[in-house]
């Protein structure tokens, strides 16, 4: 059976030209996001009322979902990892919310997890575990990150709250190949060029935590970050390594 293509790719550039280009490291495609793509939402925090509050430096983000300008991304993953920036707090609790989109519009709320704010890292994340219903392919996901301050009375007026849209697509055969026979350097350029946020966003962090030394995947993180289609440059020279952590849920 033919696998379904999803219309919102760039046109592939001829894989031996990609190797030579990579391999060189003369250029770099960058993120290109699908066309006329976009939802509503927020994706940075703002103030609350009450006694919690984030302690940010100067030029330093709010609380922060990682998602691109149009507040969506697309994931071949069926359970995607999910980053946000997370500031220095005085609030107990985190909470990690995954809403379905129903044919009807209808949001339905199909995981919920509460976090003890304690230790923290900076790039938080929580990856999809198996017990969590997989992602259908077509369909918009509504995630959200919440700060209680009080996890006993969670009063809204009190809650730092941002969102972030996900939707998951099949992956083409070509391009599968070519991740195949990639380097993670030319795999975090093959996903981001075909507008695979979600996957290129998880593939370049991970890259920097094995490396931390490397200038150019430091570079190539501001370069993201910056970049129009994003326009999140106050997390541009964020030090991604040392920021983040796998916390497995």
């Amino acid at each position: 059976m033919k696998r379904r293509m999803f219309t919102s790719l760039r046109s592939f550039i001829p894989w031996s030209l990609a190797v030579l280009i990579l391999n060189a490291g003369l250029s770099w495609a960058g993120f290109t996001p699908p066309k006329n793509l976009s939802r509503p939402g927020n994706r940075e925090g703002a103030a609350t009322r009450g006694i919690c509050k984030v302690q940010t430096a100067a030029n330093e983000p709010d609380l922060t979902t990682l998602v691109p300008a149009s507040n969506i991304g697309l994931t071949a993953a069926n359970r995607p990892t999910f980053y946000w920036y997370l500031p220095a707090n005085n609030y107990q609790a985190l909470e990690f919310a995954l809403f379905q989109t129903l044919a009807n519009g209808t949001q339905v709320q199909i995981y919920k997890q509460q976090f003890p704010m304690a230790n923290r890292p900076r790039l938080d994340s929580i990856t999809l575990a198996g017990d969590v219903p997989p992602l259908q392919e077509g369909v918009d996901y509504r995630w959200t990150v919440s700060l209680i301050c009080n996890a006993s009375d969670p009063d809204p007026s009190q809650i730092r709250f941002v969102e972030g849209w996900v939707q998951r697509v099949a992956l083409p055969e070509t391009l599968e190949q070519q991740l195949r026979q990639a380097s993670y350097l030319q795999r975090y350029d093959l996903l981001a060029s075909n507008g695979l946020w979600y996957d290129a966003l998880d593939t370049l962090i991970k890259l920097r935590q094995k490396q931390p030394n490397d200038g150019k995947i430091q570079a190539l993180w501001t370069e993201l970050m910056t970049a129009q289609e994003v326009a999140l440059p106050q997390l541009g020279n964020l030090a991604i390594a040392q920021s983040s952590r796998s916390n497995g849920r």
